[in-house]
């Protein structure tokens, strides 16, 4: 018997029938004295104790290796991958099939199964072949689960190459805007207004329509998407009413921009007589942005568990009492997210205001209230997404610094109202107690 190392128990078996048939009391499994078959040498081990390992469970054990060689005193194959490989672990139930999954609970099981398998010859070993008994270690990965680990990290890399994907563009679109618009970025860039035929001066004016366009918007939308919300949720029946509400409110997230804004010239600047103002561009964005409010308040609702609900029923609540105390206090974040989210398209639709009251230019004081409050609800004003519509298509001899840095503050308020939201989301949730 040689041993490779501490850990490994090896005994050599041949692997043809030319020399004289030893008994087991002659071979003992060393180059020199091989057991002359796998039978012989399987049932010399399980009959000498000497030759079983002890299995310590905690730290594994030693490995007990047969390998087949050509003829006594012939030198071992080079160590490789096992055409034969077996597993025992002393704290696993009496009944296994020597897998790594289902182990043998001692070697001399071990042995005593593998006899029989060479004894109904389902069992060789051919030259160079090798046979491993191995003690599994406790609480060590199988290679079933080694594989599910390696499947696992393909994935989620898989994954992170797909979100560096979206995400390396936007840094990309980003940087270059940076690099071109980062002459013009000041702050009398934010608080001048412009000048010059729109060619120089800054972006006040059409700055601060945008704050107006979606504040008044926001007035309109949230009430509105919000009741609508905790009426669809808390109220509605499932009836073919409410699926046909259901259904219009998810058909109008997917109308186009430009379809909104014939709408709002038919339904407020000529039904509703509001002309082209603030005030009807301001609503026509209001009915484009109304999906998302509606159906972030129902989803922030739903959240709720309805344990809440019933907990409050048994008390003798009313059914608003319920809503109004216990469910929308513990939606607000949702609903909030949603209501801010409402802010940043608002502030980037061109298509809604083009023909409903945003228009190229409009003077305003350089000073005073009117400078603070430029626009009132029956008043034309500008906005920075036609603005730079207008810079890039009808104004000549315009600076690319002015042009690029419009764009990068039209892009840094709408990134500056979603990153509140996701932190204001975040905050409020933080603060549940459930």
């Amino acid at each position: 018997m040689t041993e490779p190392n501490s850990d490994c128990l090896q005994y050599f078996v041949t692997g043809t029938s030319e020399e004289e048939p030893r008994s087991s009391s002659d071979a003992d499994g060393s180059r020199e004295q091989p057991f002359t078959s796998l039978r012989q040498a399987l049932e010399a081990l399980g009959t000498d104790t000497s030759r079983t390992p002890s299995s310590d469970g905690n730290r594994g054990g030693p490995t007990v290796m047969l390998t087949c060689i050509a003829r006594a005193g012939a030198s071992p194959p080079p160590n490789g991958t096992p055409s034969h490989q077996y597993f025992v672990d002393p704290f696993t139930p009496a009944r296994g099939k020597g897998t790594e999954q289902a182990p043998w609970d001692s070697f001399e099981v071990a042995y005593a199964k593998l006899t029989d398998l060479a004894r109904s010859q389902q069992l060789a070993l051919r030259v160079g072949d090798r046979l491993e008994i191995c003690c599994r270690e406790v609480f060590t990965a199988t290679a079933l689960e080694k594989w599910k680990n390696i499947k696992e990290a393909i994935a989620k890399y898989v994954f992170l190459t797909m979100a560096l994907t979206c995400f390396l563009p936007v840094v990309v679109i980003l940087t270059f805007l940076l690099v071109k618009a980062w002459p013009a970025l000041s702050v009398d860039f934010l608080v001048t207004n412009p000048q010059n035929n729109l060619t120089a001066g800054g972006i006040w004016a059409p700055l601060i329509g945008t704050f107006f366009l979606v504040l008044t918007s926001l007035l309109v939308a949230a009430p509105i998407g919000i009741l609508a919300g905790v009426y669809l949720n808390e109220y509605a029946s499932d009836n073919w009413i409410t699926r046909i509400i259901n259904l219009a409110v998810m058909n109008l997230a997917g109308v186009p921009s430009i379809v909104h804004a014939l709408f709002g010239v038919g339904a407020f600047v000529h039904f509703a007589y509001m002309g082209r103002s603030l005030l009807a561009a301001a609503c026509t964005v209001a009915v484009m942005t109304l999906p998302v409010i509606i159906t972030s308040t129902r989803e922030a609702l739903a959240a709720v568990p309805m344990s809440f609900r019933e907990a409050c029923w048994n008390m003798g609540a009313t059914r608003w009492q319920t809503i109004r105390t216990i469910v929308l206090p513990n939606s607000i974040a949702g609903i909030l997210t949603g209501v801010i989210l409402q802010v940043a398209r608002a502030a980037g639709e061109t298509a809604p205001i083009l023909f409903t009251g945003a228009v190229l230019y409009v003077p305003i004081a350089d000073a005073g209230w009117e400078y603070m409050v430029p626009y009132g609800p029956n008043d034309r004003f500008m906005a920075l997404s036609y603005h730079l519509f207008a810079l890039s298509t009808q104004i000549r001899g315009i600076s690319d610094e002015l042009l690029y840095g419009t764009a990068v503050v039209l892009i840094g308020l709408v990134l500056l109202v979603n990153s509140f939201a996701i932190g204001l989301r975040i905050f409020l949730r933080s603060r549940k107690k459930w």
